[in-house]
């Protein structure tokens, strides 16, 4: 395929104003709405051949001619449109060196060998050695390297903005195709057409990797332990590991119900539900449907199958139609991770029982059975 010049690219016939520290992505989005284009469409174009990649940065000459906008221009207005490049070091400032645990001792026995020859300021020391005056002060301090810290994992604001909008596509998508996933790149491409998300192709792939309808090994990972005595700290760990166990379970069935004997419904799904959590004495599900009844504001006599399909998009249906029924399917699946989610906090089962309790209170009917016991005695 050849590459398309950008004079020979049309301009569009509705243009949509500039705002200043906009992104390029939001501009593009709002720019092929008012076109009635798809935004990964018109990203894709402006991005180009050869392969027009997802993910890639769109070029500024192109934009510029589909908007009949001066060039210059647009790279002032648009925030990210070009690549800002980063200030190069000076030449003849060295660079400091990648010193990893098993260098330490021998690093830090150079440093003090240097004091003990007169050397005694750290700046010279971390200029000579190539590294920080803190890790000068540290071998100074003591022969023996400190361990290195266990760094917390890094959850960017993308993840929490985008990541339950990418549970939504994979779990219709898992619903309607037989329990399997779509392709990074279609989940991309609905982020930008149908939920308005500015996140990059990168972030997109890397939250997939780790999620459990991809991998569900990833649901029985060790848990952290929790501050306290050994005793307790065993007991949450194999409350856990159970709860954890159960996640990956349904993930599979989720993934290939003909495989444990399922027909995907709603019915067979509530189903069998019910018989794992006879088969755990009653536990699995545990407030389940106390949970379910502040989410939903009411039907504390309804069982916990009800209030899932009061909870699915469009509400009660009766009968269930089969679009009704993948609707009910997906919801209670959403559900069932976000109460297990709760139930693995310590205090997780304490807390749905007390917002149980509060919401309680607050009801009419509570009052007055109250009312009736008080006056009977």
């Amino acid at each position: 395929m050849t590459e398309t010049l950008p004079e020979q690219l049309a301009r569009l016939p509705v243009q949509v104003s500039l705002r200043l520290g906009e992104g390029t992505d939001s501009f593009i989005r709002r720019l092929a709405q008012a076109n009635h284009l798809k935004p990964s469409y018109l990203r894709g174009c402006l991005v180009g051949p050869p392969d027009y990649g997802r993910g890639k940065r769109p070029r500024a000459d192109r934009l510029a001619a589909v908007t009949g906008r001066q060039q210059d221009v647009l790279e002032r207005v648009l925030a990210d449109l070009v690549r800002q490049k980063r200030a190069r070091p000076a030449p003849d400032k060295p660079k400091r060196r990648v010193t990893t645990s098993a260098d330490k001792p021998a690093l830090f026995a150079a440093i003090r060998r240097d004091v003990q020859a007169g050397e005694q300021s750290v700046r010279k020391l971390a200029a000579r050695h190539r590294v920080s005056p803190y890790m000068v002060r540290q071998a100074l301090a003591s022969p023996t390297p400190p361990p290195r810290k266990e760094r917390a994992a890094i959850q960017g604001q993308a993840k929490g903005r985008v990541g339950p909008a990418i549970d939504v596509i994979l779990d219709e998508y898992a619903a309607t195709h037989a329990g399997e996933l779509p392709t990074v790149g279609l989940v991309w491409e609905r982020l930008l057409d149908e939920h308005d998300a500015s996140v990059s192709y990168g972030t997109v792939h890397r939250y997939m990797a780790s999620h459990p309808l991809r991998n569900p090994s990833t649901l029985t990972g060790r848990p952290e332990r929790s501050a306290g005595n050994y005793l307790a700290a065993t007991q949450q760990t194999f409350h856990t590991n159970v709860l954890q166990h159960y996640q990956a379970l349904l993930t599979a069935v989720r993934r290939e119900p003909a495989r444990h004997g399922l027909d995907g419904s709603f019915s067979s799904m509530t189903a069998f539900l019910l018989g794992l959590d006879a088969g755990s004495s009653w536990s699995m599900l545990t407030g389940f449907q106390e949970w379910l009844v502040v989410r939903l504001g009411q039907g504390h006599d309804l069982t916990w199958p009800l209030l899932v399909r009061h909870l699915a998009p469009g509400g009660w249906t009766h009968p269930l139609t089969k679009q009704a029924d993948a609707a009910a399917v997906i919801t209670l699946h959403r559900l069932l991770r976000d109460f297990f989610t709760l139930r693995e906090r310590p205090d997780g089962l304490a807390r749905i029982f007390l917002d149980y309790q509060s919401w309680m209170i607050t009801q009419d009917w509570y009052q007055l059975e109250a009312a009736e016991t008080a006056h009977s005695k």
